[in-house]
């Protein structure tokens, strides 16, 4: 006899683009119940033919997402994917960039967990930070989107432990280059890039399997995760041929 599967009501922000807007899709296919989050119409007209409740919302304005959140009865996973990215080219430090790209990145994801916690203890549910393989070593020009990523990747491990005894279960996704629009402006190689498809793949099957963290693809960020424990010099040095144009 074949099992059925228990339908949740998943959360998803970010989901009018990119890795956000597949994931509504595909969970939408698999019969979920999906909150779609986002600010493009036609995105959200689109996932809400599929069958999607859609909230056409600002994550950065805090009063507005935790009303909005409020009204909202029941989430078993929140999967928290808003974000922006923007390049720093030196000697000049734009400071204004660095702010945005950092208050943003960690604005949208600060509101929604407080707005989505309440209900992600009530259901004993699982919450998701997006992160990025650019956290495991520093590289010239990404100063403000590896900042804001390091941050995340900070925020979401200390939530796996405070978070605990409340049986709140979080996985921090670490992606490597996925096509998306935020990819279209890198004007250098992107090895082992993934499809928006393969990346809702890995992170579906390891929320699935109940993982702490979800990293793909392996065969980029295993390397990284290495270099980052190396001498700086090492990664200094690979940082550089990989930025030169």
């Amino acid at each position: 006899m074949t099992a059925t599967l228990k339908k949740q009501h998943i959360l998803i922000t970010g989901a009018t683009s990119g890795i956000g807007y597949q994931l509504a899709k595909d969970y939408l296919q698999e019969g979920q119940h999906v909150y779609a989050v986002g600010r493009d119409d036609d995105a959200l007209s689109e996932l809400k033919s599929l069958g999607a409740e859609t909230i056409n919302l600002d994550l950065m304005d805090r009063d507005k997402v935790i009303a909005a959140f409020d009204k909202i009865s029941d989430v078993d996973l929140a999967i928290c994917g808003a974000g922006m990215c923007e390049y720093l080219d030196m000697p000049n430090f734009d400071s204004s960039v660095f702010m945005n790209v950092m208050s943003v990145n960690m604005g949208t994801l600060s509101h929604a967990i407080e707005g989505v916690l309440p209900k992600l203890i009530a259901s004993r549910g699982r919450l998701v930070g997006m992160g990025s393989a650019s956290a495991y070593v520093p590289f010239a020009r990404a100063e403000a989107y590896g900042s804001s990523k390091a941050a995340i990747h900070y925020l979401m491990k200390t939530l796996q432990i405070s978070l605990a005894p409340y049986d709140v279960s979080v996985s921090l996704v670490v992606p490597g280059f996925v096509e998306t629009p935020m990819t279209k402006q890198n004007d250098f190689p992107m090895p082992f890039i993934q499809t928006p498809e393969q990346a809702s793949q890995a992170i579906r099957d390891g929320i699935k399997s109940g993982h702490d963290v979800i990293e793909f693809p392996k065969k980029l960020t295993l390397p990284l995760k290495v270099l980052g424990t190396l001498p700086d010099l090492v990664w200094k040095q690979v940082s550089e041929k990989m930025n030169k144009k």
